[in-house]
């Protein structure tokens, strides 16, 4: 098994992310059983005591360094993860140990054992459950730092702006104790505020920011560019689409209250269009609410308001199949027909006009399902 824990060498290059790929059955299967035999057998909190133990034991080395030494001993961590393409574990170790002394200098709270584990388990891309008072803000900071340390940008993100800008502020001091930078990305900046708050080593934005932020940037860049097409294009300075492109790619991410991001507010579908000529599409959104309107609630489709989630039975689909033949086109496709009666079952059924959106100047506008807050700038 290799010694490195996160590689930088995947971070590399134009926006980098993790391309993804569609999942087998037997792979399905076989990574359900080995996550309930982790839980059962392996992955308990005294499995990382060690690693608390050997960041202890190199507690007295950094006690009490100065400022200079503080900083000198960071860019020596950063230059060898460099040239190692990474975090190995002797590396990550060490520098958890340096972070710790850091937060004690910097913030007045020296990390406990359960809190360095905690920050162990982020690093190995792990989820960390924190109880009550345990301090998750820290143990978050803890991953965060050793991951900037390498050369890695890190996103933290959190459920709402409060806690981004909040936790920003909190940490910040750490950061800059390590010659590291921190920022928050919040509802209400503006483009060039944001270009700054992305180009920091860690930043910390809510779960919604950072979705628009990256769908609009999708827009921008069209097909994902690659390296000389990225480079050709900046050439081109301040016309270039890439020029305002907001985040530095997917690297890596610390998701705080990651209950609710990934499973409570996942249930709301974060949407973004570009402008384009829309006379096909009203013609075939029209066809596709004039098929839904003629579909059965619990025979062709079945509803679940809470979760805001619609199905559509075999009989639907055969329905929908008999309804679009007339229309040809696109509506010989199974999935797209599908897809399209699905959708406009789901906004007839499912949305309602002034409670999860507006109409205000000819656009409709999205309302935030848990503040009320209309999104101005989404449409």
């Amino acid at each position: 098994m290799s010694d490195l824990i996160l590689s930088s060498a995947s971070f590399k290059g134009f926006y980098p992310e993790r391309s993804t790929r569609k999942e087998s059955a037997l792979e399905g299967y076989l990574r359900g059983a080995y996550g309930a035999l982790a839980r059962r057998f392996w992955v308990k909190s005294s499995r990382f005591l060690p690693i608390s133990y050997e960041v202890n034991a190199l507690g007295d080395h950094f006690s009490g360094l100065a400022d200079t030494a503080l900083r000198a001993e960071a860019i020596g961590l950063r230059q060898q993860a460099m040239s190692t393409k990474g975090l190995t574990k002797d590396l990550a170790i060490r520098a958890l140990a340096l972070v710790r002394e850091a937060s004690h200098q910097s913030l007045g709270m020296r990390p406990f054992d359960v809190q360095v584990m905690g920050g162990w388990a982020l690093l190995r891309g792990m989820v960390a459950e924190m109880e009550t008072g345990e301090g998750k803000t820290l143990t978050a900071a803890l991953a965060a730092a050793v991951a900037a340390l390498a050369g890695i940008p890190v996103h933290i993100i959190t459920v709402n702006d409060y806690l981004a800008q909040r936790d920003a502020l909190w940490m910040g001091p750490l950061y800059e104790k390590l010659g590291l930078t921190c920022g928050s990305v919040v509802h209400g900046l503006d483009q060039e505020q944001r270009l700054e708050s992305y180009r920091c080593d860690v930043l910390y934005c809510s779960n919604k920011e950072i979705v628009f932020d990256y769908l609009k940037d999708r827009l921008l860049m069209g097909t994902r560019p690659g390296k000389i097409q990225a480079k050709l294009q900046r050439l081109a300075g301040s016309d270039s689409a890439l020029q305002q492109v907001r985040l530095r790619g997917l690297p890596f991410a610390i998701i705080d209250e990651a209950d609710s991001v990934l499973i409570d507010e996942a249930r709301t579908p974060l949407i973004i269009s570009g402008q384009s000529d829309d006379s096909v599409e009203k013609r075939i959104y029209s066809q596709a609410l004039e098929i839904a309107e003629q579909l059965r609630e619990n025979v062709d489709y079945t509803l679940d308001p809470v979760k805001k989630h619609l199905e559509l039975t075999d009989e639907g689909k055969e329905n929908i199949e008999t309804l679009a033949a007339e229309f040809g086109g696109l509506w010989t496709g199974r999935q797209r027909r599908e897809e399209l009666a699905r959708q406009a079952l789901t906004a007839i059924y499912l949305y309602e006009r002034d409670r999860d959106y507006i109409i205000k100047d000819d656009r409709v506008q999205i309302v935030d399902e848990y503040t009320g807050r209309v999104m101005g700038d989404r449409s």
